[in-house]
């Protein structure tokens, strides 16, 4: 108890600041600034991209020529893949749809 009774009469001591420390202090306030204005636009960034979204370009159409003559009908199509098969009843025409060319012609007996 006696240390108490001293201790009643003296002062804590004076807060030393150091010198670097305003300076660190308004860098701080400073950049977590920053942070919160790049956040909020980032979110606009998205937001606009979303609204101003252009729809996918249409499809290119392109036309091959099989080869057939006039009025040949064709009996049946299957696609596998890249490769389209064309049934026309005396053959059988493979096209490769992507490069756009004919691949081989099976003639049907």
């Amino acid at each position: 108890m006696a240390d108490n009774d001293a201790l009643e009469g003296v002062s804590p001591p004076a807060e030393v600041r150091q010198p670097g420390l305003r300076f660190l202090e308004t860098a701080v306030y400073i950049m977590g600034g920053l942070l919160v204005l790049m956040l909020i636009a980032l979110i606009g960034g998205i937001a606009w991209k979303i609204k101003t979204r252009a729809g996918a370009p249409p499809a290119e159409t392109r036309l091959i020529d099989l080869g057939l003559p006039e009025g040949v009908a064709i009996d049946q199509m299957v696609l596998d893949g890249d490769r389209l098969a064309v049934n026309t009843g005396a053959e059988i025409i493979v096209v490769d749809i992507r490069k756009g060319h004919v691949l081989s012609r099976l003639k049907i007996r």
